[in-house]
């Protein structure tokens, strides 16, 4: 079952970095009238907001899902307000984001950001990022939702087989599969040095080493032993105290060379292909789903995987600092929570934080309720603190 992280207990911490960081304070005058800040609890005048976003007529997003692109008519035609959008991955939109406020420069509204670790210990604390709320939003969200910043949507990683060759079902039980020589240079999946998601993945693995020693002594039959490489680069590691399971599937997969390719979707693509011979698996994203095609792509993610069936992250929509368009910026978060503004993310595998959409989700697509898929949630504080050491790790045992 699916635990969600919560993360406004979470955000105790990294709320300390107000007092620890170096950074410049925002505009109170800003704040005042984007209602962010200290001025989050005010009354929200929808009419106001919506006549001084057609005021400002456009609203620039950078957004980590190119679907973005699929709101612009629809929002233009709703509220005559053009979106200017920048497809980016989430690391590099904070990083971009803190470079412009360093330099004086406010040339981005909203933040459509998967980078959870990133948000609640940077850009958070160090007030490049506002959390706003519409109103009637919090009905059918959980407290974890809305604080320390508003999640739209819970996508996820897992493990992808093609159906249309493997008619009997997945070729694979257990993640520890994915070490068998069989699948030796067969595992596709996005870099952990490139890709920040795919570098959450792994380490939420290492996070849970206990249930990887567990499902080893499900799959092999006995309890887990330690191999050479993996004891020299605890020996060489001074941040680690002893090898675990963890560490020892990461240092097979490793050694069994699994390829890496920079896109999800292509990942997808070579996986599902219909008309290969010996396809491999592949780590992608959930709603790739929505990718098959009749008699050209066929695959589905293994459900039943053991002892996970792969980890879970939220993306959020945040207010840049000193948005230049902070209405516009208001309303296109609040179209982004609506059935109508959900509507690109409308895909099996990516499910809405809002409960009301989620039902209609559960029942069209006919899946499981996201809690009560076997998910591992990746947990921002430790994906943050462990980064160095786990790709520290990372390279000692590939």
């Amino acid at each position: 079952m699916t635990t969600k992280i919560n993360l406004k207990l979470l955000a105790t911490t990294a709320a300390l970095g107000l007092m620890l960081g170096n950074f410049a304070t925002a505009d109170d005058a800003w704040q005042k009238s984007a209602g962010v800040g200290a001025y989050a609890g005010e009354a929200q005048d929808w009419v106001a907001i919506e006549a001084a976003a057609r005021e400002e007529g456009q609203v620039v997003i950078y957004s980590v899902s190119s679907r973005i692109a699929k709101l612009v008519d629809g929002f233009k035609e709703k509220y005559g307000i053009d979106i200017i959008g920048h497809d980016m991955p989430s690391d590099l939109q904070i990083e971009k984001l803190r470079r412009e406020n360093n330099a004086g420069v406010h040339a981005v509204d909203v933040l459509f950001n998967a980078e959870a670790a990133l948000l609640l210990n940077e850009a958070l604390p160090d007030e490049l990022v506002w959390n706003f709320i519409p109103d009637g939003m919090t009905d059918d969200l959980d407290t974890g939702e809305t604080e320390p910043f508003l999640i739209q949507r819970h996508s996820s990683r897992v493990v992808y087989y093609n159906t249309a060759l493997n008619p009997d079902g997945a070729p694979i039980d257990s993640l520890w599969d994915l070490t068998r020589d069989e699948w030796k240079g067969r595992t596709l999946l996005p870099s952990p040095l490139e890709d920040s998601l795919s570098a959450n993945f792994i380490q939420t693995v290492l996070h849970n080493a206990e249930e990887m020693a567990a499902a080893y002594e499900r799959e092999f039959g006995e309890p887990i032993t330690y191999s050479e490489g993996v004891l020299e680069a605890v020996e060489d590691n001074a941040t680690i105290t002893e090898p675990d399971a963890g560490m020892e599937w990461l240092f097979r997969f490793l050694g069994n060379e699994p390829v890496f390719q920079g896109s999800t979707t292509k990942i997808f693509k070579n996986v599902g292909d219909v008309q290969q011979d010996n396809p491999p698996l592949g780590i992608t994203t959930f709603s790739k789903m929505r990718k098959n095609k009749e008699g050209i792509y066929a695959a589905a993610p293994i459900y039943d995987l053991d002892p996970v069936f792969g980890v879970s992250y939220p993306t959020a929509l945040v207010m840049a600092n000193e948005a230049p368009h902070p209405n516009a910026a208001k309303l296109l978060i609040r179209y982004m929570m609506e059935e109508d503004g959900f509507k690109p993310w409308n895909e099996p595998g990516d499910y809405a934080a809002r409960s009301s959409i989620e039902a209609t989700q559960v029942e069209d697509f006919n899946l499981p309720k996201f809690d009560d898929l076997n998910l591992w949630p990746i947990n921002p504080e430790e994906i943050y603190f462990t980064k160095y050491g786990f790709l520290a790790l990372y390279l000692a045992l590939g």
